[in-house]
């Protein structure tokens, strides 16, 4: 899956905004980092894309300028090798839209998510200062294997090194 642009229709601050992230490239790497001045909307448009994929929260906090019930988030992802074109909004129900703003089921999307919770997919795919930082410490803090660090770290795990060295340390007295 991946993310060609990201339409903040009527979300948080923003009306009508598009993030445009291009075609995929033919070869080379294809990342997108999103920087900008504090305030700027760079959590806004990360939970925007969020709340694509898995549905606008319950009590969300971007309805400051826009009611729930005008709340819409928009986006093309590339699924499977095609172009898909989907709108969110902010129902308990029927709230995945396709290009033509009929309803479609929450599988077209989630199909693609392996399974992923929006905890899991977040702490997987999304780096902000809180994540990174707390990745740092985790490092700082380590005691032993690299290969074990990295992966505490890239999954979010960051107190399972200890928890891991208590097991370790149990099983070597049985």
């Amino acid at each position: 899956m991946r993310l060609r642009r990201l339409d903040l229709i009527r979300y948080g601050k923003f009306t009508d905004r598009t993030i445009d992230f291009g075609s995929k490239p033919e070869s080379g790497p294809d990342l997108h980092i999103v920087f900008g001045l504090n305030e700027a909307g760079k959590s806004t448009a990360l939970s925007g894309y969020l709340d694509l994929l898995f549905g606008i929260e319950e009590r969300s906090r971007y309805n400051f300028l826009h009611e729930y019930s005008a709340m819409r988030i928009g986006g093309v992802l590339e699924l499977g090798g095609a172009e898909l074109t989907f709108t969110r909004t902010k129902q308990r129900t029927n709230s995945l839209l396709n290009a033509t703003g009929q309803p479609v089921s929450e599988m077209a999307i989630s199909a693609h998510l392996a399974g992923l919770s929006r905890d899991a997919y977040e702490t997987m795919f999304s780096l902000d200062d809180e994540t990174l930082e707390a990745g740092g410490k985790s490092i700082l803090e380590s005691r032993g294997d690299l290969g074990k660090l990295l992966f505490t770290a890239s999954a979010g795990l960051g107190h399972a090194s200890d928890t891991l060295s208590v097991l370790e340390t149990e099983a070597d007295r049985l």
